[in-house]
C-alpha cells in the first residue's frame, strides 16, 4: 500500500454542488512560449481547509475503477485555456500530453480548478489527490519525469478507503530512528559496527535522526521539515560529550570520554526517538 499524504495546507475545497463530470475541452494551440527547465513540484500553494475533514493515516489504497478520472483531466484541459504560457503545445508525447514548463504552476492550477468544482484537491510531493466526500479519495500522477503530462488511464494509481487526506505531518511519522552511521577513531583502534550501539572511548560517532511512517519507509523531509529537537542525558559521570554536526540539524555527533551510558533523544513533530549508547573500553585493531 502506497501511503500518501497532504498537509493540511496544502488540501482545500470550495462549497457548492454534488461534483458532475465536465466535459474536457481542448485548448487552441499558441505559439510555443520559450521552452525552460520544468522544476520539480516540492509542494502547492496553500489553499482553504477541507470542509469534508481530515483524512486517516490507516487507509486501504488499492487500485480499482477510478472515478474522477474525467474530472482531473477536464481540470487540466482548463488549466490549458486558462494560463497557456505553462505549456508548449507544439512538444507533446501523445494527445493532450503537452510540455508543462512550470510544474509548481501547473500542480496548483489543476487543483484550484478541481477546488472550483466542490473537490478537496491536494499533492503529496508525488501524486495529486482528489476527494468529493471522506468516503473515499483517489491519487493520479499527472507529471511524467520527462516533463509532460500523464493522461487518461494510466494518470490513476489508487483509491484510498476511507480518504487518506489531508494529513498533519505529525500524523504520518510513526517512529523516529535514531541511530550511529559512522565512526572516526584512532588509527590504533577497531571500528564497532554501526547498529551495536557502543562507542569506543576516544571515538566519535555520527548519529542521524530519521522520521519514519507505519511501514517503517523514510517520510519525505519536505513533509516534516527541519525542526528537529535533541534530548542528551548520561546515567553517572561524563562518558560522552554531544556536539554539533556541521549544517545538518538531524545529526548530531557523540564523543566517547570513559566508560558509561548515555542517552541521545530526537523529537520531531511531537514523536521521540531514542539511542541508548554506550561507552566502552576501546579494542586494539
Amino acid at each position: 500500500m502506497l501511503l500518501a499524504v497532504t498537509l493540511a495546507a496544502l488540501a482545500g475545497c470550495s462549497s457548492g454542488s454534488t461534483p458532475t463530470q465536465p466535459q474536457p475541452a481542448t485548448p487552441t494551440p499558441n505559439a510555443a512560449p520559450t521552452p525552460t527547465p520544468s522544476p520539480t513540484a516540492s509542494a502547492t500553494p496553500a489553499a482553504t481547509s477541507c470542509r469534508y475533514g481530515m483524512g486517516t493515516v490507516d487507509a486501504d489504497c488499492l487500485r480499482q475503477t477510478p472515478a474522477f478520472l474525467g474530472d482531473v483531466d477536464a481540470a487540466i484541459n482548463l488549466l490549458g485555456q486558462q494560463h497557456p504560457e505553462l505549456f508548449n503545445f507544439n512538444d507533446t508525447s501523445g494527445e493532450g500530453a503537452w510540455r508543462v514548463l512550470d510544474a509548481d504552476r501547473y500542480y496548483a492550477g489543476v487543483i484550484a480548478n478541481l477546488q472550483a468544482r466542490d473537490f478537496c484537491a491536494g499533492f503529496d510531493l508525488q501524486n495529486l489527490q482528489v476527494k468529493s466526500s471522506n468516503a473515499f479519495s483517489e491519487d493520479y500522477d499527472i507529471l511524467l519525469s520527462s516533463g509532460f503530462i500523464r493522461r487518461g488511464a494510466s494518470s490513476y494509481r489508487q483509491t484510498c478507503t476511507p480518504a487518506n487526506f489531508p494529513l498533519d505531518p505529525k500524523d504520518l511519522i510513526d517512529s523516529v530512528r535514531v541511530a550511529f552511521f559512522g565512526f572516526k577513531c584512532p588509527d590504533d583502534v577497531a571500528v564497532p559496527n554501526n547498529g551495536g550501539n557502543r562507542l569506543p572511548v576516544g571515538c566519535t560517532g555520527n548519529v542521524t535522526a530519521t522520521p519514519k511512517n507505519k511501514d517503517n519507509q523514510d517520510v519525505d523531509p519536505r513533509i516534516h521539515g527541519s525542526q528537529i529537537t535533541w534530548t542528551f542525558e548520561v546515567e553517572s559521570g561524563k562518558p560522552a560529550e554531544l556536539i554539533n554536526y556541521p549544517d545538518q540539524p538531524f545529526n548530531k555527533s557523540v564523543v566517547g570520554l570513559e566508560v558509561g551510558n548515555f542517552t541521545l533523544c530526537a523529537i520531531v513533530k511531537e514523536v521521540q526517538g531514542c539511542l541508548h549508547g554506550e561507552v566502552v573500553t576501546p579494542t586494539p585493531r
